[in-house]
């Protein structure tokens, strides 16, 4: 049947609500199917900045999220170390309490068990995360610290009941005119062997100092300086390369036995042991705000437990191994501030994780608001949408079919 005039704008009216209608019901069969309210920006319009807001944001949290995550899981091994190093520590100070005592001093090899302590304390100071050292600063690519230059340097030492001075003449000393040969070998093997003449005459501790020090290609090295850095300063010779060093008497002199040099380690206070910087790591976790973290190998709770533990495996000398222990009591006091220091800074990134796990909770929902629908609700209405679109079509069927002998009928 034509549409004629009388018709037309009822026919209009019922086709373009059945147009709409059943653009609505596609709409509807597309966000039922796949639980999203368009598949582009342009269907939901009103809302696409407020979205693209939320994404963005989104985005940045999750990558400050990764960033605290990484950082707390390297501290959290760097607190593991540190307990462990305090264990380490508590059993080396009761193994040297037990050395000195006379019932139990000859079951104790403190040197033996010192050495495994060393190479223990080693191996935490070089924790790894991902390849990544965590005690050595920004140089997280390599070690952070050298075993071979962790043990206190190769010595010999005047004995303690010898009063010392660079002022100190080697006659007021009782010491007859000769020379003394040292020989120095590096930790490659290659060794170095010089010859220092001494005169009771003219001489003092000073001039014997500048002597071995002049020389300069014996790798070795003279200073005046207490056992431990405590105590009457006494005569140190030293290797200088974390070689061992040997000293003889050649001539007819008695230096070595006057001074009463012996062979036992005496620290140096210094970090040569560590391989790292002094840059503290930093993670981005929020906006224009970083968090620095970590500590280095060189702390002085660290180097004071290596210190300790240097001179105990190298010597059964009753007073270096009373340092030894004055040493590791002191790194056992030090090292719980030290873990301390790293548990306020996982409190402190953690303090940031949950902030960013609340937002990202909150925006989470906000996005699927905005993108989602409720699909058994979206049923419904599509139901009913369906059943509109058929009545519609059952009326413009309907109105076609009307005219005057219908009518008249």
């Amino acid at each position: 049947m034509v549409t004629r005039v009388a018709t037309y704008t009822n026919h209009t009216l019922l086709s373009d609500l059945a147009l709409r209608n059943a653009s609505r019901v596609t709409d509807l069969q597309n966000q039922a199917s796949s639980g999203y309210k368009s598949r582009n920006y342009s269907g939901i319009a009103d809302s696409t900045q407020r979205l693209l807001n939320l994404e963005g944001e989104y985005t940045r949290t999750e990558q400050y999220l990764r960033n605290t995550t990484q950082a707390k899981l390297g501290l959290q091994s760097m607190e593991t170390a540190v307990d462990s190093m305090i264990t380490i520590a508590t059993q080396m100070k009761s193994l040297l309490i037990q050395a000195s005592s006379i019932d139990q001093g000859d079951d104790v090899n403190v040197k033996a068990q010192a050495r495994q302590a060393m190479e223990q304390v080693s191996g935490l100071l070089n924790t790894t995360i991902d390849g990544r050292y965590l005690f050595a600063g920004a140089r997280t690519e390599s070690p952070a610290v050298n075993i071979e230059k962790m043990y206190a340097p190769d010595n010999y030492m005047s004995g303690s009941d010898v009063t010392v001075t660079d002022a100190t003449t080697l006659l007021s000393l009782g010491v007859t005119i000769g020379q003394i040969q040292i020989v120095s070998t590096d930790i490659d093997g290659n060794s170095v062997t010089s010859t220092v003449n001494y005169d009771p005459t003219t001489d003092d501790i000073g001039d014997l100092r500048d002597a071995i020090n002049s020389v300069t290609t014996n790798g070795a090295i003279a200073t005046l300086r207490g056992l431990g850095g405590e105590g009457n300063e006494r005569l140190n010779i030293e290797n200088v390369g974390n070689g061992s060093i040997t000293i003889t008497e050649t001539g007819a002199g008695n230096l070595l036995s006057i001074l009463g040099m012996e062979k036992m380690p005496n620290p140096r206070e210094d970090v040569d042991y560590y391989e790292g910087d002094q840059q503290i790591l930093k993670a981005r976790v929020d906006d224009q705000y970083d968090v620095s973290f970590g500590i280095l190998a060189d702390n002085p709770a660290f180097q004071k437990l290596i210190q300790g533990l240097g001179i105990a495996s190298a010597t059964d000398d009753e007073d270096s191994l009373v340092v030894a222990l004055r040493f590791i009591s002191d790194a056992i006091d030090e090292l719980p501030n030290v873990q301390g220091q790293i548990g306020l800074d996982i409190a402190n990134i953690e303090r940031f994780e949950s902030r960013h796990e609340d937002f990202k909770v909150f925006a989470a929902q906000a996005i699927s608001d905005i993108e989602t629908v409720d699909v058994p609700l979206t049923l419904a209405e599509l139901s009913q949408h369906e059943t509109a679109l058929q009545a519609s079509f059952i009326s413009i069927s309907r109105a076609s079919e009307l005219s005057l002998a219908n009518y008249l009928r």
